[in-house]
């Protein structure tokens, strides 16, 4: 497969895909190469979906072997090379969620409702059971696994078909990840992470009782000697702050967050 002719495609507005291309682009979903996974694979997937260039049975294709190789959890309990397999599947889920609940795509629907609810739990799942927190890497480039995840999260908890139960399990496995977390996130990951409690108040899945319990669940010590500690401190502060200020500025945020974000996060550190 010439690469150069894939990336012809990204500005031909008549542009079609062979299935052999297709499984081209999905069998580098997590090419090591930067310069390909980035700009070519992810770039065509998305070019693909949003501009209607893939068939409904491509679509249907890379869905059920997206299904079939749980690529989700691929080698879960490694890092690296391995890592960007999985936090790509996050991106090419968020492309068929977005456009699966697009009344205007040719892609509306593409997927069941049994389906969806189960790519829904699995993301969830997956943001839970991830290791490997690395944003950028010299070798890699952009690895981005819980930004990645979190951006697929955004667009499902606006679906009607992600029920309390998931946000239930979602807020668990937030906090399952925060208190794991190996180092103090500087890539912007909280931010996208943010974005997904954002769209919960928006959709009236996250109420704000059930937030405030939730940040309450924390027990980080800021003045910890221990320096991870610190950093899982920092990062939950950084998280909450960014939700603050986004439900802020689209008068979504109610006071009792408002209290106990500036009294636990903002004033005393």
């Amino acid at each position: 497969m010439k690469s150069e002719e894939l990336k012809r495609k990204l500005v031909d507005d008549k542009a079609t895909y062979t299935d052999e291309e297709i499984k081209w682009l999905f069998d580098h979903i997590g090419d090591s190469d930067g310069s390909i996974r980035d700009d070519l694979i992810c770039n065509s997937f998305g070019y693909g979906f949003f501009k209607e260039k893939f068939s409904l049975e491509q679509a249907r294709f890379l869905i059920a072997q997206l299904e079939n190789k749980d690529l989700l959890f691929y080698r879960i309990n490694e890092g690296k090379e391995a890592t960007l397999t999985r936090s790509f599947t996050c991106l090419l889920w968020d492309l068929i969620i977005r456009t699966n609940n697009d009344r205007k795509s040719r892609y509306y629907q593409v997927l069941n409702k049994n389906e969806e609810r189960q790519i829904f739990e699995d993301l969830i799942k997956y943001l839970e059971n991830e290791h490997d927190f690395t944003g950028f890497s010299p070798k890699y480039g952009w690895v981005h696994a819980v930004a990645h995840c979190s951006d697929a999260l955004s667009d499902s908890i606006l679906c009607d078909n992600f029920d309390q139960k998931m946000v239930a399990d979602f807020l668990l496995a937030v906090k399952e990840m925060l208190d794991k977390v190996d180092r103090r996130f500087i890539d912007g990951e909280e931010y996208r992470l943010a974005d997904v409690f954002v769209n919960g108040f928006k959709a009236n899945k996250i109420n704000s009782g059930s937030f405030v319990n939730w940040i309450e669940a924390f027990t980080f010590d800021p003045y910890s000697d221990e320096l991870l500690e610190y950093y899982q401190f920092n990062n939950l502060k950084s998280l909450l702050q960014d939700i603050y200020v986004k439900l802020n500025s689209i008068s979504l945020l109610d006071p009792s967050v408002k209290e106990i974000v500036e009294k636990k996060f903002n004033s005393e550190y």
